[in-house]
């Protein structure tokens, strides 16, 4: 009887607790309770209720918010109070634990499965109790150091003894004398994972011993330091918090962000971390010296290696007593702190800031890191980044098609490679006789690989030679299966050299073997770092072999020419030209590289301030999605609609037609009219015009014109002129003047900056108020059709159109509509530049006859410019009404004063 009712009780509370698990979190309707740190505006609470309901439901969102709507404040505010949210449901047991772990099958009874895992909550909560009352002893530490305004002193003497006598207790030990000399390069024994050859020594092992002899093995590298264990408890051991990742394109992005967070109240108790490489977060100053980010990684990992000598050790990552690295962890998650910060403190407590922010991401909220470190599997598997039921927002994210493209695209061409085969034939032949294992069977099959790609390229060579075809321009398109036949290498299996690639490390100790033979021939070194690449280079033929394991249909192999200026005899001012062939992985199908984190987050969003045309966004990012897992948000701007003035024109003055196609503009008289226009336009339009061309090409032919026929100088007499320069290191000068001359008293008329869509100065420049009163669009910049990577792109996006079974007019529809969304995407991102807040106003003014009549392109421009086109086809109408605009602005200005 009382086994009766104890089942009973035991069922009701399983029945009761499974109810509380499905409920549903709905997006507050009650605006104060995002938190936002300033009254918001509808379309940010639009915004934050849409982002919590994506969220909560798991899909995939694409979000637009135009820049200058408070995008990254609505980003922040709405995710986080889903997380709030969330570790509330889950704190009050309402919320199904998917960290549990528990097996579906398990033979234990229900009753008794639900107390253990009612007891392992009640465990990870108290070591996030014991962690929160770590931090919260921080934070009122450094509230303390700042209120006495002496944080800075503290870090100097006092902790430079720490280092000292921390020093001394990790590293100054005694050892036997070991021989260093290119002991650390030899690769450990391999074993294929798939090979089923009985080891007998490890079978005569206990479960026991074979574990701890596989973690002393992965634990040679202290690349996996955080492996053993110390006295406090390894952070592995901690729960883990579900998190959002955040990641933008650049540093000084995700900088913003941190600062933005800072605003909201979420960041008093909110625990975030910024990632980023070696580059940006190292304090070692002798790796910190080195300017190449491959020397940078290569001698963080030399100062870690086993067997190294105590003194080249690095000093701030510990061996052996690990507090430093968990009171670096502590303070990180204490604050909110951008990259800077995170450096400062590493300095402070001596402790590595790129391994400490790696150890910081478990127990993080929030984590912030660049594109690159979340697009590629093997970066994320390195950070120990895990995407499992987490939330990701990409900011920025209207470039993320061609971003996952570009990471996953690799060139290589011939004197790479016969530089690699060299080098690992002398590596071969200085560890020949104590390689172990599988290794000489793998090396040498990775050089019948390079002699197989050496083969085909100087075949390839030598047949456009014979021909007498000219070299610029030559290009050769093979599927992976027809390449791979081409290569003769059927009995090679490039998945068991994948693995091994992966698992012995063979790129990293070849390029320090070499490094280490190398090092006091500084000529050689000078040459091989003119001519080096972002990669070491077997690291980069590795990641294109890599590439050939990915479908036949998802990319194609590129045989072609790279011209390589050299100087002649040595004179620098003496130069000729060198065709090197190569071969160049292209990537068309980024869906399949973007799947697994679409799979294993809990929901992707995608933001940004332009995000149209979505369609293209959703077909090759997410083709096998089904609709109801993906919603679209996108939200008007917050200027009121008499403040923006979007007008498009297909005539000049002299009743020219304006149509910028690729045969048409070399036409000088189009390119008069053209600079009749512009000179009338900076004659009604106040202060700044921005002005954007196709190419620098078109750009500098224009420019070079309009210096014969006068117009500059008649411009001139309205508008002081810049152009955009095509050497990076210019561009802020040039924005300094621009913004300067503008801004000077002497200035009446203002200034012009003529830029390039795509340039430097068409994304991530904000051309707010006087900078940016007009933008001037000069016709549409469709890509180069006979470029080999486009038309590659458009039959596969025409396949696409075929396998999906649409009717179209024509069956090149989706290969064109493709080629249209990139030139509108272009386009959108530079006459997005004007507006930037709530009270400017600007004019757009689209330049090109096709803006009028191709009903398609006009769809692709963001809504909010969209709906308030007007059409001009004679330039009086363009005239009158630019010149009604700023007269009703500055009308409105002087009352207001």
């Amino acid at each position: 009887m009382y086994y009766t009712i104890i089942t009973k009780m035991v069922l009701l509370e399983i029945k009761k607790t499974t109810e509380q698990n499905n409920m549903v979190l709905l997006p507050p309707t009650n605006i104060t309770a995002y938190k936002f740190p300033f009254q918001p505006y509808d379309i940010q609470y639009d915004f934050m209720k849409n982002l919590y309901q994506v969220i909560e439901e798991g899909k995939v969102g694409i979000f637009e918010s135009p820049t200058g709507t408070g995008k990254s404040l609505s980003l922040i505010c709405g995710a986080i109070k889903w997380l709030k949210d969330n570790e509330e449901r889950y704190d009050r047991d309402e919320y199904s634990s998917n960290n549990d772990n528990w097996s579906e099958n398990t033979e234990e009874p229900s009753w008794v499965v639900e107390y253990s895992k009612n007891k392992k909550r009640q465990e990870e909560f108290a070591k996030k109790q014991e962690l929160n009352r770590r931090i919260q002893t921080i934070r009122q530490k450094e509230k303390l150091e700042r209120q006495k305004a002496t944080f800075q002193m503290i870090g100097g003497s006092v902790i430079r003894k720490k280092l000292k006598k921390d020093h001394s207790n990790d590293l100054g030990l005694e050892r036997g004398k070991i021989d260093y000399d290119m002991e650390e390069y030899l690769v450990d024994e391999y074993h294929s994972d798939d090979e089923t050859e009985n080891h007998e020594e490890n079978n005569n092992m206990s479960a026991q011993v074979r574990e701890l002899l596989k973690r002393f093995q992965e634990g040679k590298s202290l690349e996996n330091f955080n492996d053993n264990k110390n006295s406090r408890e390894l952070d592995e051991e901690e729960p883990d918090e579900i998190k959002i990742y955040y990641c933008s394109r650049t540093h000084s992005q995700l900088t913003q962000f941190v600062n933005e967070l800072r605003k909201t109240v979420y960041a008093e108790d909110l625990k975030c971390v910024s990632l980023g490489s070696r580059k940006n977060l190292c304090i070692n100053e002798e790796v910190r010296k080195l300017k190449s980010i491959n020397k940078i990684n290569e001698k963080c990992l030399d100062m870690q290696k086993a067997g190294q000598k105590p003194e080249k050790r690095c000093p701030y990552i510990p061996v052996r007593d690990k507090s430093r690295m968990l009171d670096y962890r502590d303070h990180v998650l204490a604050s909110v702190r951008d990259i800077e910060e995170l450096v400062d403190i590493g300095r402070k407590l001596n402790a590595c800031s790129y391994y400490g922010t790696r150890r910081s991401i478990r127990q993080c909220q929030i984590v912030t890191l660049p594109y690159n470190l979340l697009l590629q599997k093997s970066s994320r598997e390195s950070m120990g980044i895990s995407l499992k039921d987490n939330i990701v927002i990409i900011d920025e994210a209207h470039n993320l098609v061609d971003t996952v493209t570009s990471v996953h695209t690799v060139l290589i061409n011939l004197p790479q490679i016969v530089k690699v085969r060299s080098q690992l034939n002398a590596y071969l032949d200085r560890y020949k006789k104590r390689l172990l294992g599988k290794n000489i069977m793998y090396i040498q099959q990775i050089l019948s690989l390079l002699d197989a790609l050496i083969k085909c390229l100087t075949a390839f060579e030598k047949k456009c030679e014979e021909k007498g075809k000219d070299k610029e321009g030559m290009n050769y398109i093979k599927s992976v299966n027809d390449f791979l036949h081409l290569l003769k290498i059927g009995d090679l299996n490039l998945f068991k050299i994948e693995n091994y690639l992966k698992k012995s490390q063979i790129a990293r100790k070849l390029n320090g073997f070499i490094d280490k033979v190398n090092v006091d021939n500084q000529a050689q070194q000078t040459n091989n770092e003119s001519n080096s690449s972002t990669l070491p280079s077997l690291s980069q033929i590795e990641s294109f072999l890599m590439s050939l394991t990915n479908g036949n249909q998802d990319g194609r192999v590129i045989l072609g020419f790279q011209q390589i200026a050299v100087s002649v005899e040595g004179k620098r001012e003496v130069t000729t030209t060198n065709y090197i062939p190569y071969f160049k992985y292209l990537l068309l199908n980024p869906s399949n590289q973007f799947k697994d984190i679409v799979e294993d987050a809990r929901s992707v969003i995608l933001a940004g301030g332009t995000m149209e045309p979505t369609d293209d966004l959703i077909e090759q990012l997410f083709p096998y999605l089904p609709s109801q897992r993906l919603s679209k948000f996108s939200c008007g701007h917050i200027i009121p609609p008499e403040n923006l003035l979007t007008l498009t024109l297909s005539e000049g003055p002299m009743g020219g037609t304006f149509e910028f196609t690729f045969e048409r503009r070399g036409d000088i008289k189009l390119i008069d009219e053209l600079g009749q226009t512009i000179v009338n336009l900076c004659n009604v339009i106040p202060d700044g015009v921005v002005c954007f061309f196709t190419s620098y090409a078109y750009l500098e032919q224009v420019y070079k014109r309009w210096e014969q026929n006068g117009v500059l100088e008649r411009i001139r007499k309205h508008k002081m002129v810049f152009q955009e320069p095509r050497e990076t290191q210019l561009v802020d000068k040039v924005l300094k003047e621009y913004d300067l001359y503008i801004h000077s008293s002497n200035s009446k008329n203002g200034a012009i900056l003529l830029c390039v869509v795509g340039g430097k100065m068409s994304e991530g420049i904000n051309f707010s108020d006087r900078l940016g009163r007009g933008i001037i669009m000069i016709g549409l910049p469709f890509a180069n059709l006979t470029s080999v990577g486009l038309s590659e792109k458009m039959k596969f996006m025409n396949q696409i159109g075929e396998n999906s079974g649409e009717k179209s007019s024509s069956p090149s529809q989706h290969g064109k509509e493709y080629y249209q969304n990139l030139c509108m995407k272009a386009v959108n991102q530079s006459i997005g530049r004007a507006i930037r807040h709530r009270h400017d106003y600007a004019t757009i003014i689209l330049i090109d006859r096709r803006f009028n009549t191709n009903n398609r392109i006009r769809q692709k421009l963001p809504s909010w410019i969209n709906r308030s086109v007007i059409e001009c086809q004679n330039f009086g109408q363009i005239i009158g009404k630019v010149a009604g605009f700023f007269k009703d602005k500055k009308a409105k200005e002087t009352l207001s004063q």
